[in-house]
């Protein structure tokens, strides 16, 4: 049923599409390049309602090849005991998307220095997929591929046990 509801969504889009491509040269009073205007007119009026999944996608993995990262301290090997400082969702600007950004922290618990950071990116999609639900709840995320390796190689569970004994 939903497959039927979509189809019919992108046929009356379609429809709309066509109906603007040939009014919008009259409306602006074109005579001369009537006919071009409208076929350059086309693929941008179609593509309209998913120009900010098509930008904020681009937008999302350039995010996540840049930013989506571990970050150790120099000094990360002389911590003896850890504690979690960890944030919640933090809403980024900037992006045609909205996107959330989800940040890890561990602190060494003697001198209240922060010594891992991992960021983590969120989003639900544009407008259509979004925000009216097209995208049926789904959502993509990044996180650094290395984030558990690089736990697991500074043995963080220890950490933060000896960070519970005072």
């Amino acid at each position: 049923m939903i497959g039927l509801i979509a189809l019919a969504a992108i046929a009356v889009w379609l429809m709309v599409t066509i109906h603007l491509c040939k009014r919008i040269p009259d409306w602006l009073g074109m005579t001369r390049f009537a006919k071009a205007a409208q076929y350059l007119l086309f693929p941008v009026l179609l593509l309209l309602p998913i120009a900010d999944e098509l930008i904020g996608a681009w937008q999302f993995k350039r995010l996540c090849e840049h930013e989506a990262a571990v970050t150790l301290s120099p000094n990360w090997q002389s911590v003896k005991r850890a504690q979690k400082a960890s944030a919640g969702p933090v809403y980024l600007n900037g992006y045609i998307i909205q996107i959330r950004e989800w940040t890890t922290k561990f602190i060494d618990a003697d001198t209240g220095k922060e010594f891992f950071l991992s960021k983590a990116f969120i989003t639900n999609g544009g407008i259509l997929f979004g925000r009216l639900g097209l995208g049926l709840g789904t959502s993509r995320s990044c996180s650094p591929p290395d984030e558990f390796q690089i736990m697991h190689m500074i043995n963080i569970d220890q950490l933060l046990k000896q960070g519970e004994i005072k």
